[in-house]
């Protein structure tokens, strides 16, 4: 976040491709909004007065059509910007079944948890769980942001929390069926290594993270293996993430990125900029 890019502006990154619902894959466009905000410590919200505390922020916008209905989904992720940990992550859903809210806060040793949905047996709740003391301890949606560090090791554990961005609490959405099981930090592989992709028509040099979460068993069933594989640039600066295959089966890719002070420009006549040329 030192890079000239990000002073007053935002990172604004566009993916287009596909996610799975319902088994079946979706035409899917998924925005990635970083940028650096003043925060409030106690409260855990953006300051509106001085600090000299400020928490870098990531949007996760995801759009997508399940017939003749549309999903919006939008997780938002807080980090310290001096320390670099989790502060708080909170989510919502929203398409014409219902909504579901959930938020995440760190407080200490402890993840709470609050959630309300229109899910039966998961209307509205609060849960604690112990935040593990392991090296990379991780929320599942901290992930696209977490890759581009260059202080990755080769191989390692990680305890890995759920995806949030889902409209149930005990099943992401994609896994409607399977075993429900309830979301806790599980122990999960992170493995790094470096190739040459396609990207655009143009070769680039990236690091490939694969994140693997291994079966387990619950008590109504096995909730399979799952991996993510990132693909993160190395040319340039950034570090931007270039590609992203789901572990439900999807693949979402970079169309657009561009660095831009959005809440200045919300006229009639306002478009996002359109850009492919990555900064050095």
């Amino acid at each position: 976040m030192e890079q000239s890019q990000f002073r007053g502006k935002a990172e604004v990154a566009t993916y287009e491709g596909t996610i799975i619902r319902y088994g079946k894959p979706r035409e899917a466009v998924l925005v990635l909004i970083t940028v650096l905000e003043p925060f409030l410590r106690d409260q855990l919200v953006k300051s509106e007065s001085d600090t000299d505390f400020y928490a870098i922020k990531q949007n996760q916008v995801m759009s997508y059509q399940t017939g003749v209905y549309p999903y919006r989904q939008m997780n938002s992720v807080f980090w310290s910007l001096d320390s670099g940990t989790l502060l708080k992550a909170f989510m919502t859903t929203q398409e014409w079944c219902g909504q579901t809210y959930r938020e995440l806060r760190k407080m200490g040793n402890t993840l709470q948890l609050f959630y309300s949905s229109y899910w039966e047996d998961e209307s509205r709740g609060y849960e604690t769980r112990d935040y593990p003391s392991a090296d990379y301890t991780l929320l599942y949606d901290e992930l696209p942001l977490f890759v581009r560090m260059d202080s990755l090791k080769s191989s390692q554990s990680v305890a890995l929390y759920p995806m949030l961005m889902s409209s149930q609490i005990r099943r992401p959405d994609w896994d409607i069926g399977m075993p429900s099981r309830n979301p806790d930090f599980r122990k999960a592989r992170l493995d790094v290594t470096t190739d040459e992709i396609q990207w655009q028509g143009n070769p680039r040099s990236v690091r490939i993270v694969t994140v693997t979460q291994p079966a387990f068993s619950t008590e109504s069933g096995t909730v399979p293996e799952k991996t993510d594989v990132f693909y993160v640039d190395l040319k340039s600066s950034i570090r931007p993430l270039l590609r992203w295959e789901r572990n439900d089966g999807g693949t979402l890719e970079l169309s657009n990125i561009t660095y831009t002070d959005y809440w200045e420009q919300n006229g009639p006549v306002d478009k996002l900029p359109q850009n492919l040329e990555l900064p050095e």
